[in-house]
């Protein structure tokens, strides 16, 4: 019904949107304003043209929702503006009280039209060609003063509609716009000029009486600027302008759930939840704050349990969990996530053991090559190869210890290879002998199948001399 009231409202005001000068003259009057007061050093408000051409440029619409009070008159609401502009102004004209001084300038030039209150077709020919006109038109704006809005905008419609009969006269019979028309311009737009300049200066440079400001417009007011500054997507400058206008009204739970949703919806979830939060220490049953709390946490766990982020996921789950405990899936989801972490704990741990088993069996392998023990050497060095092969890629820091451990293996294994090959003879004297069987079965895969086979020969050899000898031993004590 709200919207319906304010499209209502809308409509019926847009043919006086439309009529008065048009849209361009209506902002080039209005940036003509505001080079009028900073060329005269009364108010600078150059640095923030961008903004008040922007407001300038409202469309009727837009125009509706910033001035309720339209649909009673125009000078009233003119008139409210501009107390509501003084209450919220503070020390300085920031972005968005610029873009509502041209917001304001757009309705002051309209209502400072001749024809603006005349609804003959020959209205909108004038308009059209006031704006051809207006390039080569001398402007002649006065010094800007404090005005009272009721009386100021009496006289300034008058003398607007001095000549109304004699402009109408002429494009209904005689030369048109060339007649009284153009010889009027340059009076006519100095005349909207300086009316925009006199709202804007009262505003700006004195206090008026703030008859009739109430809390509600003030906080509707911060509403409407958060919209604006939300638009802009600067978060800084949305944090400093909200804790500004806040110092002028007292915030409330709607007026907070109001600039929440806008901050959500505008894309700053985070922020907007910290305001739903501000709601709920006030009113903690606000079911319609609850939910958007928790469905941003739900949202919040499940973008961080896809990205694997376990423990920002038991923390949003628990979150929307502790909002709102009715929730259907949350603190399912917190208790799976619990889980998946233990899970998660438990596999690291054993993958830092089995780094650890397989730190301890090399210490062991370079301790029996020092020993010149090599079947236990390799045989220690399987071990830690098993142990290492163990750890998955799941663990960055330990996958890359478990790599870093198997380089190393492989690299102490071909150094034994190469041992073996080179030494097979040394290896096979009469003071060692060695577990052929077992070296065969923990080296087989690592170890040249020559040196293998080599050092099976020598032992063969030194067994056979060894028998060789002890036979001719007992051979000659038989003959003595």
């Amino acid at each position: 019904m709200k919207h319906a009231h304010l499209f209502t409202i809308a409509v019926l005001l847009t043919p006086l949107m439309a009529a008065a000068w048009s849209p361009k003259t209506d902002q080039a009057i209005v940036s003509t304003a505001v080079r009028l007061l900073s060329k005269s050093n009364v108010i600078q408000l150059s640095k923030l043209d961008r903004e008040i051409i922007e407001g300038a440029a409202a469309s009727p619409e837009t125009m509706a929702r910033l001035f309720p009070g339209l649909a009673t008159g125009a000078v009233t609401a003119i008139q409210a503006e501009m107390y509501l502009l003084d209450a919220v102004r503070g020390d300085a004209v920031d972005s968005y009280l610029a873009y509502r001084l041209g917001a304001l300038g757009q309705l002051v030039a309209q209502i400072t039209a001749p024809l603006a209150r005349d609804g003959t077709p020959s209205r909108a020919r004038y308009y059209a060609d006031a704006e051809k006109a207006l390039p080569q038109t001398r402007l002649k704006p006065s010094a800007s003063k404090k005005v009272d809005p009721v009386v100021y905008f009496d006289q300034v419609q008058r003398a607007a509609d001095t000549r109304k009969e004699l402009i109408l006269k002429d494009y209904l019979s005689g030369p048109g716009f060339d007649g009284v028309a153009h010889a009027a311009l340059s009076e006519d737009i100095s005349r909207s000029i300086d009316a925009v300049a006199d709202v804007w200066y009262t505003i700006l440079t004195q206090h008026v009486v703030q008859a009739g400001v109430s809390d509600t417009q003030k906080r509707n007011y911060v509403v409407q600027a958060m919209l604006f500054y939300i638009g802009r997507g600067n978060e800084d400058e949305i944090e400093l302008n909200y804790r500004r206008l806040t110092q002028t009204v007292a915030k409330t739970p709607e007026m907070s759930k109001k600039v929440a949703d806008l901050l959500y919806n505008g894309g700053f979830a985070e922020r907007a939840i910290k305001e739903y939060q501000d709601v709920l220490a006030v009113e903690p049953q606000r079911k319609d704050v609850v939910e958007r709390i928790a469905t941003y946490y739900m949202g919040q766990g499940e973008q961080a349990l896809t990205a694997n982020h376990l423990e920002q996921a038991l923390e949003a789950f628990a979150q929307a969990s502790k909002t709102d405990p009715l929730h259907p899936s949350a603190e399912g989801k917190r208790l799976d996530v619990a889980k998946m972490i233990a899970d998660r704990d438990a596999q690291l741990e054993m993958a830092r053991n089995a780094i650890d088993e397989g730190g301890r069996f090399e210490a062991e392998a370079e301790k029996f090559m020092l020993q010149q023990k090599l079947p236990e050497a390799f045989d220690a060095l399987k071990k830690a190869q098993a142990a290492y092969d163990g750890v998955t890629d799941e663990f960055r820091q330990e996958a890359q210890a478990a790599a870093a451990g198997l380089s190393n293996i492989k690299a102490r294994l071909r150094e034994l290879k190469n041992d073996l090959t080179a030494n097979a003879l040394t290896f096979s004297g009469s003071g060692f002998r060695f577990d052929i069987e077992k070296m065969a079965s923990v080296s087989a895969r690592e170890t040249d199948e020559n040196a293998l086979r080599k050092i099976t020969a020598h032992q063969l050899n030194a067994d056979m001399a060894k028998l060789k000898a002890e036979y001719q031993n007992l051979l000659s004590g038989k003959k003595k």
